[in-house]
């Protein structure tokens, strides 16, 4: 399954269950905005607007290599048994190697000099660590991160226009924001800027936080309302 496949299914779910033909706003985070991306060029006359926030239209080698450490952080663990373990606690000692991966590259280095994980009310780096990181990856199913990993790794729109990314960026209608995070260490400005100057009509709206990539989750008020402020102009923008 990749995330062509998902986008395909969502399609067919909005107009076949809920005959729903124009989506006035296709928004997403992360591996979300490459589902945002395949929509706008899969279905570029339904997408009016488009939204993809803190991701690419197509997976950079940077962030395969990185995704190839996350997936060997649990493949890893003995108890991992091949996936064919019995309990997905069991394999908490690659779980708790993959969490600590995402906290070195989730957050940038500027997030950590300042001790922002205060704000947030954990004591120490070490209570961030496991109050923050692990109490989110521990409970996970080891298969089911593996098989999001991999379909990250290999979204790309460019598979509908035989790899000439150009060519599929140029195929979207909608009006778009792209919306990268400003210390997002997956998906750095520049990435995202080289892929929004090959689509026509698209704005590049960077979003400033030292939460990187998980500025989405919103846990401070400027954020939050930073974005909702992008998207609500976006809203507003005739199409």
């Amino acid at each position: 399954m990749r995330i062509s496949d998902d986008v395909r299914a969502q399609h067919k779910l909005v107009t076949e269950k809920f005959g729903i033909n124009t989506l006035q706003l296709v928004v997403g985070w992360s591996m979300g905005a490459q589902q945002t991306y395949e929509w706008a060029v899969r279905y570029p006359e339904m997408v009016k607007r488009a939204a993809p926030i803190g991701g690419t239209a197509k997976n950079t080698p940077h962030d395969f290599l990185f995704t190839e450490t996350l997936i060997e952080a649990i493949t890893s663990d003995p108890a991992f048994q091949d996936g064919w373990y019995e309990d997905h606690q069991q394999v908490h000692r690659g779980l708790r190697r993959h969490s600590r991966i995402w906290a070195v590259m989730g957050l940038c280095t500027e997030f950590y000099k300042q001790e922002q994980w205060r704000r947030l009310g954990f004591s120490s780096l070490d209570d961030f660590l496991v109050g923050y990181w692990d109490n989110w990856f521990l409970p996970m199913d080891p298969n089911n991160l593996l098989c999001m990993a991999w379909k990250w790794q290999r979204g790309d729109v460019s598979r509908n226009t035989g790899g000439d990314l150009k060519a599929a960026l140029e195929r979207i209608q909608a009006k778009v924001y792209v919306m990268p995070f400003e210390e997002d260490m997956f998906f750095p400005v520049r990435d995202c800027k080289a892929e929004q100057e090959m689509i026509p009509n698209s704005e590049l709206r960077v979003i400033p936080s030292l939460w990187g990539h998980f500025t989405m989750m919103g846990f401070f008020e400027e954020d939050k309302n930073y974005i909702d402020a992008q998207l609500k102009d976006l809203l507003s923008t005739p199409v």
